[in-house]
C-alpha cells in the first residue's frame, strides 16, 4: 500500500463521530469538535444558530380539526359527501384516535416528530433515481453589461462564483450569518449547519448521508470532462503564517490562486489527458438508487476509488465546468441545469454550480437534507455578491502572479475502472438519456404584469399565480386535479415542508364562473378574490403545521405491523386527494431565469414558479406518454388565462392599477 494511501487511510480512521451543537440529531466525523477550532477564532460570533433553543416544536394538529378540513378539501371532486362523513366518523370514533394517541405520545419528547420519518420516506427510501426526480435547480440570469468580461469567461465566472461561496463558507465559520427573522419570529437554521461538506450516499438497504467538518475539509471539487479534482479553497497549515496557525485559522484563496487551479485543470498538464482518463463515474449516481447502491459496493472494494468517493463527500461543494456547453435559450439553460448530460456531474452531492463554455451558470441541490429556502437565500449571496465587484479590479486580482511558494496544484481524483464498473458506467449513460428524453420541459416566461399588479389588486402574489394555474388547466382539460403547493414550516424545530391543497370548493367555483358565458365581470372578479382569499388562508395554516397532510403521515406511521389498516385511507376519494398530479412551489430570486425540478407524478405535472414585481415564470415539465399532457398547450392556456385575468381586472371600476397591454 503506498505512503499516501496509508496516511489517507489514518486520517480517516481518526475521525470520530460528534453531535452537532444544535442538537439536531445528525453526527459529523472530524479530528476535533467545530467548538474546538470556534473558540480559536477571533471573528467568531456564535450568531447564526442563536435561536435555535428558542423554536417551538412541530406540533401535531387536533384530529377533528384535520378531518374537516379533509372534508372540506374534497369538495370539488365529490357531489355527495354523506359516504365520506361516515368514512371520518367511523375513523375518528374508532382507528383515528387510537393513531392520534399514539402520535401525541411519539411527539411528547420529540421537537419534531415527523423528521426521521420524512427523511427517510420521502427521501432516503425511494429508489427512483435523484435525476430527474428529486433534485432541484436554479439558473443565473446574466451579469449586467459592465460585469460582461467576466460573464462571458468561464474561468473568470467560476472564480467569482467560488470565491464568493467561500464568504458563504466563512460566515458560517465564524456564525456571522444572521439568524433568518420573518415578522420577528425566527426560522430553523438547521439546513445551514447541514449545507456544506456532506453528501448522500448509497448505504446497504438505503441511502443515508454524511458530514463532516466544515473547519478540517477546506477543498472542493471540480468536475471537467467527466474528471473529478480537489481543488482547494483555502491555504494548508503549512502555508499560513504563526498568528494564523495561532489562530487554527486556513485563511481563503486568493483569486489568482483559485482561477490558477481552474486554469490547470483546463489547460494545464492535468488536461491533457483529460479524455482518455475520464471514468465516467459521476454517471452512477444517476442510476436508480438500488442499482447503484450494488455497483457502488464493487466500486469501493478498490482503496483508490474508496479514497477518491470519501474526497468527494468531504468536499465542501462542487462546481462543474461544463465547457463543451452554450445554452441559450431559457430551455436550454435549465435542462443544463437540471440535469445537463449526466456525465460531468455527481448527483449525490447537496451544492453543485455549473458554468458553462459561454459563462451562463446555475446550481442543482440534492433535496434529501434541504428544501429550497436555505440554497435559495445561498444563491441570492451568491449573485448579490457579483454584482458588487469591481470588474477591473478583479480581473487584476486573478492575473496577479503567483509565486512559486503559493502554489496549489488541484490534484485529480482516481478511480480504478474494472470491466464491471465500465459496464455499469456505460449502462447509467443509456438508462439516463431513455429517462431524460421521456419528459418534456418548456418554460413559461410572462412579462405583462407581475407581484406588484397582484398586489394593488388586493390578491397575495403566490395565491393570484395559483388562480391562474387553476384557470389554465381548467381551461385545458375541462376539470381540476389535485394540486400540491409546498409550505415552509421552518418556523418550527427542523420544520421543512407541509401542502398546500389548491384545489379547494372556492377555487371549483372561480374556474366554473370564469368560463361560465353568463358571468359577469363582477361575478368574475367576486370568484377570483374569493378563491385567492381561501388559498392564502389555506397556505398560512399549513405554514403553522396546522393543514392535513404530514398529520395524516404522521398517524399512517403509528399503524403497528399486523393492524389493519384504516378504511380511510383504502377509500379511492381519500387517495386520489393527496395523488400530486401537479405539484407546485415558489421560489423566486430576482437574479434568476430559471428553477424547477419534475412532476411529483408521472401522470401529471411539475410546475415551479417565480414571482417578481413586473413578471411571472413557471417551468413546465411532464412526460407526456404516461400524463398525455403538453407542455406547449399548457403554456398556451397559462398565457390565456393570464390575460383574461388582467384584461378583466383593468376592465373593472374598482381597479387602481393597469397590467401592461
Amino acid at each position: 500500500m503506498s505512503f499516501r494511501l496509508v496516511t489517507i487511510k489514518r486520517l480517516m480512521s481518526s475521525l470520530k463521530r460528534f453531535p452537532f451543537e444544535t442538537k439536531n440529531g445528525e453526527v459529523y466525523l472530524a479530528q476535533f469538535p467545530n467548538s474546538h477550532y470556534q473558540n480559536k477564532r477571533q471573528n467568531f460570533k456564535g450568531e447564526t444558530f442563536s435561536t435555535q433553543e428558542q423554536l417551538p416544536p412541530l406540533p401535531v394538529p387536533e384530529l377533528e380539526q384535520t378531518i374537516n378540513t379533509y372534508l372540506q378539501s374534497i369538495k370539488p371532486y365529490v357531489k355527495d359527501l354523506s359516504s365520506q362523513e361516515a368514512l371520518c366518523k367511523e375513523f375518528i370514533n374508532g382507528t383515528g384516535s387510537v393513531l392520534q394517541k399514539r402520535l401525541l405520545d411519539f411527539a411528547r419528547d420529540k421537537r419534531n416528530w415527523m423528521s426521521e420519518f420524512w427523511d427517510n420516506q420521502a427521501y432516503l427510501q425511494y429508489d427512483d433515481p435523484v435525476i430527474p426526480y428529486v433534485s432541484y435547480f436554479y439558473s443565473h440570469a446574466k451579469l449586467p453589461a459592465e460585469l460582461a468580461k467576466i460573464d462571458k469567461d468561464p474561468l473568470l465566472k467560476a472564480t467569482a462564483i467560488i470565491s464568493t461561496v467561500i464568504k458563504f463558507i466563512e460566515s458560517i465559520k465564524d456564525e456571522s450569518l444572521p439568524p433568518e427573522i420573518i415578522k420577528g419570529t425566527p426560522f430553523c437554521m438547521n439546513s445551514f449547519q447541514l449545507m456544506f461538506n456532506n453528501s448522500r450516499i448509497p448505504d446497504t438497504t438505503q441511502d443515508s448521508n454524511v458530514f463532516y467538518s466544515v473547519y478540517e475539509n477546506n477543498f472542493m471539487i471540480v468536475t471537467y470532462k467527466g474528471n473529478f479534482y480537489k481543488v482547494f479553497t483555502h491555504f494548508k497549515e503549512n502555508d499560513m503564517d504563526e498568528q494564523s496557525k495561532t489562530e487554527a485559522i486556513n485563511k481563503p484563496l486568493p483569486v489568482n490562486l483559485i482561477w490558477q487551479q481552474l486554469y490547470n485543470i483546463v489547460n494545464g498538464p492535468l488536461s491533457k489527458n483529460a479524455t482518455a482518463i475520464n471514468s465516467g463515474v459521476g454517471s452512477l449516481t444517476s442510476l436508480p438508487r438500488d442499482q447503484w447502491r450494488e455497483v457502488h459496493a464493487e466500486l469501493i472494494k478498490d482503496p483508490l476509488a474508496k479514497e477518491s468517493l470519501e474526497t468527494i463527500h468531504r468536499a465542501s461543494f462542487m462546481l462543474c465546468l461544463d465547457l463543451d456547453k452554450s445554452p441559450v435559450t431559457l430551455e436550454e439553460k435549465s435542462r443544463n441545469c437540471w440535469h445537463g448530460d449526466g456525465f460531468n456531474r455527481f448527483f449525490d452531492k447537496p451544492l453543485q454550480f455549473f458554468v458553462t463554455g459561454n459563462g451562463t451558470s446555475g446550481f442543482l441541490a440534492e433535496h434529501s437534507k434541504m428544501d429550497g429556502t436555505p440554497t435559495l437565500f445561498l444563491n441570492t449571496f451568491v449573485c448579490q455578491q457579483l454584482r458588487k465587484i469591481d470588474q477591473s479590479k478583479f480581473i487584476n486580482s486573478v492575473f496577479e502572479p503567483v509565486r512559486e511558494t503559493d502554489y496549489h496544484q488541484p490534484k485529480l481524483l482516481p478511480f480504478v475502472i474494472t470491466p464491471r464498473i465500465s459496464e455499469s458506467v456505460q449502462a447509467a449513460q443509456i438508462q439516463f438519456r431513455d429517462v431524460i428524453e421521456e419528459h418534456d420541459l418548456r418554460v413559461w416566461h410572462y412579462n405583462r404584469y407581475g407581484k406588484e399588479f397582484m398586489k394593488k389588486n388586493g390578491m397575495s402574489p403566490d395565491a393570484f399565480i395559483h388562480q391562474v394555474i387553476q384557470l389554465a388547466i381548467y381551461k385545458y382539460l375541462g376539470r381540476q386535479l389535485p394540486t400540491y403547493e409546498a409550505a415552509s414550516t421552518r418556523k418550527y424545530f427542523k420544520g421543512r415542508t407541509e401542502a398546500g391543497r389548491s384545489v379547494s370548493e372556492p377555487s371549483a367555483n372561480f374556474v366554473k364562473t370564469w368560463e361560465s358565458t353568463n358571468a359577469s365581470d363582477e361575478e368574475r372578479i367576486e370568484a377570483l378574490k374569493a378563491s385567492a382569499k381561501y388559498h392564502a388562508q389555506y397556505l398560512k395554516m399549513a405554514a403553522e403545521g396546522q393543514t392535513i397532510d404530514r398529520h395524516f403521515f404522521g398517524l399512517k406511521n403509528m399503524i403497528r405491523n399486523g393492524e389493519e389498516v384504516p378504511a380511510l385511507f383504502e377509500d379511492p376519494i381519500f387517495k386520489y386527494s393527496c395523488t400530486w398530479y401537479v405539484s407546485t412551489s415558489q421560489l423566486s430570486c430576482e437574479y434568476f431565469d430559471g428553477y424547477g425540478w419534475s412532476q411529483v407524478n408521472d401522470n401529471g405535472v411539475g410546475l415551479a414558479y417565480m414571482l417578481n414585481k413586473d413578471w411571472m415564470h413557471i417551468n413546465i415539465v411532464t412526460k407526456p406518454e404516461k400524463s398525455m399532457l403538453s407542455v406547449d398547450k399548457l403554456h398556451y392556456y397559462l398565457s390565456e388565462a393570464a390575460d383574461e385575468i388582467a384584461d378583466t381586472l383593468n376592465r373593472s371600476p374598482t381597479s387602481t392599477i393597469k397590467a401592461k397591454l
